[in-house]
């Protein structure tokens, strides 16, 4: 767990006759990747298996409306691209052990259109020549453009670049039968500004090669980082009230001292003062989820709601609401991490 930026800003809340401060900082919480396939596999080889998309295929220009003829555009290259930008972003995350890339195409067709996997014999020669547990398998890579430039009611240029990208791919583990395939698609625009000739639109574009290119990379890094758990930064509230105990936790909780934060906070719950016990509550199951304690963690936030009800007010319903918010985020994180 990483604890960054701890008590960085002052947030007031103010209700008709309480002013309560809060202090927030943020927490790292770590999410699975969105896609499983690769979950627990730690030696990964990426297979080109792809032949290079044909030059005259997949480009259109359209000139006020009408198709103006074929286009050729070299991408022998995109679909290295593409598995050069799946390596390194898999690589650099380290959440593999291996990532290794075979770009010499195992596709020995000549037939571009017609999309070819791997035997199972291929891809166990593979597995057991690289000692991989498991191979990520490019087949096909398709690429389209479409260029389009027409005059606007005022008279100007206007003028858009549109690439698509259809992939499709194959998980193959080792030493087992079963397979998973899955397409993956992306798409990037880039628009002119308005301008008194048609050639000044279009030279804001870029060319087709480096816009499909691009777009090869694009894909590769996208669904690079679908197989890596990722961090994203969440906000956590710190109650702060002129209570001797209240301060001296925040104090010992500014230097991530948890468990002496969570002393000095039980004591302001032994008091008379509900108001403090309710805020040491809440602010004791924010220091056992930095512990990994998520059990401790919800208690404490069952505490807090339960202390915050004492008040038939609108400030302490709406302290219940946001405990009971942060106590579904606790569980569901309490659940993410469990899974990975």
């Amino acid at each position: 767990m990483r604890l960054l930026h701890i008590l960085l800003f002052v947030v007031v809340w103010v209700v008709p006759t309480i002013a309560q401060e809060q202090w927030y900082f943020y927490v790292d919480e770590r999410y699975p990747a969105e896609r499983n396939q690769l979950q627990g596999k730690q030696r990964i080889l990426v297979v080109n298996n792809a032949l290079s998309q044909p030059h005259d295929f997949g480009h259109t220009t359209v000139v006020d409306g009408e198709n103006s003829g074929a286009v050729q555009v070299d991408l022998n290259r995109s679909n290295l691209y593409c598995l050069f930008s799946i390596t390194q972003t898999m690589e650099r995350s380290g959440a593999f052990e291996v990532v290794e890339l075979l770009d010499r195409t195992q596709n020995t067709s000549n037939n571009y259109y017609a999309r070819q996997s791997l035997s199972f014999a291929q891809a166990e020669r593979l597995c057991a020549e690289y000692q991989a547990e498991a191979l990520l398998v490019l087949n096909q890579l398709v690429l389209y453009d479409i260029v389009e430039s027409f005059p606007t009611d005022e008279g100007a240029y206007y003028a858009y670049l549109q690439a698509y990208a259809q992939s499709h791919w194959t998980i193959h583990y080792a030493g087992q039968s079963r397979e998973t395939s899955f397409t993956q698609a992306d798409t990037l625009l880039w628009e002119s500004r308005l301008h008194y000739t048609r050639t000044q639109s279009l030279s804001d574009l870029p060319s087709r090669q480096e816009a499909l290119l691009h777009l090869s990379q694009e894909l590769g890094s996208r669904l690079g980082n679908s197989f890596v758990p990722s961090w994203q930064s969440c906000r956590r509230y710190i109650y702060d009230m002129p209570d001797l105990h209240l301060q001296a936790g925040l104090n010992a909780f500014r230097i991530q001292r948890w468990q002496e934060a969570i002393g000095e906070w039980q004591l302001a719950m032994g008091k008379e003062d509900k108001k403090a016990a309710a805020c040491a509550a809440a602010n004791i199951a924010i220091a056992y989820e930095m512990q990994g304690d998520y059990a401790s963690a919800c208690d404490y936030a069952h505490h807090a709601i339960r202390l915050f009800g004492v008040w038939k007010t609108a400030y302490g319903r709406q302290q219940q609401a946001n405990i009971r918010y942060y106590l579904a985020h606790l569980q569901d994180r309490q659940a993410r991490e469990r899974d990975l």
